[in-house]
């Protein structure tokens, strides 16, 4: 049997959820996106805002660095570490912190 990669084993977490059947955002420091369509991105679990501008949004989550491209976007709500960024939304993928 060959060597797993580190990154293929599950985490103690995502063995939890499966045996539990529920979804890894109950749990705490977790962060949650929703994406519906190409104009709105839902964001549980974000910490400070990196970038804002009307083609880049960039907030800290828990994991990382969520990053939102696109045109005309703004963040329509903040509250608590929730946000809402609307606009046409091109990209939305997730980067290392550094």
């Amino acid at each position: 049997m060959g060597k797993r990669d580190k990154r293929d084993r599950a985490t103690v977490k995502e063995r939890l959820c499966h045996a539990l059947d529920v979804q890894p955002d109950v749990f705490p420091r977790e962060s949650f996106v929703e994406i519906r369509g190409r104009g709105y991105v839902a964001v549980r679990g974000s910490g400070r805002v990196l970038t804002y501008t009307d083609k880049l949004i960039r907030l800290t989550l828990a994991e990382g660095v969520l990053r939102i491209e696109g045109d005309r976007l703004c963040c329509s709500a903040y509250h608590y570490g929730a946000a809402v960024v609307d606009g046409r939304i091109d990209r939305v993928c997730f980067e290392e912190e550094e």
